[in-house]
């Protein structure tokens, strides 16, 4: 895990993903990717959602599969800190890949908090 912080400031942070699961759901006749990521330390296992992922699978939906990524490919994450808030809410930003530029993170950030339309 890769993090840039200070106490009070936005935080951007990168897990390096292995691969996705291709999971398929009948009842949305839809099919979907989870991306699979490390947990760096015995903490990220226990307050974070990364290993518990592919354990969220509901009834109707089945794994298909695993696509392989290029090493190293990460997945980035970042919050911004809310005032008298002790959790801030953690957005995905998006995905590095090797070879591929990387954008500037902390912009991306900024533009998601400031978007009142994003998904939530």
């Amino acid at each position: 895990m890769v993090e840039t912080t200070d106490q009070n400031k936005p935080m951007i942070w990168k897990e390096l993903v292995l691969g996705f699961v291709v999971v398929e759901s009948c009842m949305y006749h839809s099919i979907r990717t989870i991306p699979i990521v490390t947990a760096s330390s015995a903490e990220e296992v226990l307050f974070t959602e990364n290993l518990t992922r592919l354990t969220k699978l509901e009834g109707d939906e089945t794994v298909k599969g695993v696509l392989q990524v290029p090493f190293p490919t990460y997945e980035v994450t970042g919050y911004v800190p809310v005032e008298d808030e002790e959790l801030s809410e953690v957005l995905l930003l998006g995905y590095e890949y090797p070879g591929v530029q990387a954008p500037d993170w902390m912009e991306i950030l900024k533009k998601e908090v400031a978007n009142p339309r994003r998904c939530v």
